[in-house]
């Protein structure tokens, strides 16, 4: 879990910032900017699903998620590793029911992942 828990604290503390400076601040980011980014940063890309669960909209995570990984098995490895999950941030929310319903909302999405300490 080392590895692992290392990697999810590089994308939630050091990825938002680094989205923002190459491609401005945005509540999500594409596919294609999140793995430049891990590229030009060298981060492992083993555990990349959870920085498009961070920070990419709900139709690119879905897609992207592993089999035997739920969205809630992911945002509880990031509640254990960090204190609170992307998921606990969105309680009261609108959006919260429409990702735990399935629905993508009005297309928006994404959860913001971690904007080094907003968690």
């Amino acid at each position: 879990m080392f590895g692992k828990s290392s990697t999810i604290r590089k994308y939630k503390y050091k990825l938002r910032p680094a989205l923002a400076k190459r491609y401005g601040g945005s509540v999500t980011y594409t596919k294609a900017q999140v793995d430049k980014t891990i590229d030009v940063m060298g981060f492992n890309k083993k555990h990349i699903h959870y920085a498009y669960f961070m920070y990419c909209d709900i139709a690119t995570y879905k897609a992207n998620l592993p089999e035997g990984e739920s969205l809630e098995s992911m945002n509880n490895t990031i509640t254990n590793i960090s204190g609170i999950g992307v998921l606990g941030v969105l309680l009261g929310s609108s959006m919260f029911s429409d990702i735990d319903s399935g629905s993508d909302g009005d297309g928006d999405g994404g959860f913001g992942g971690g904007d080094g300490g907003a968690f």
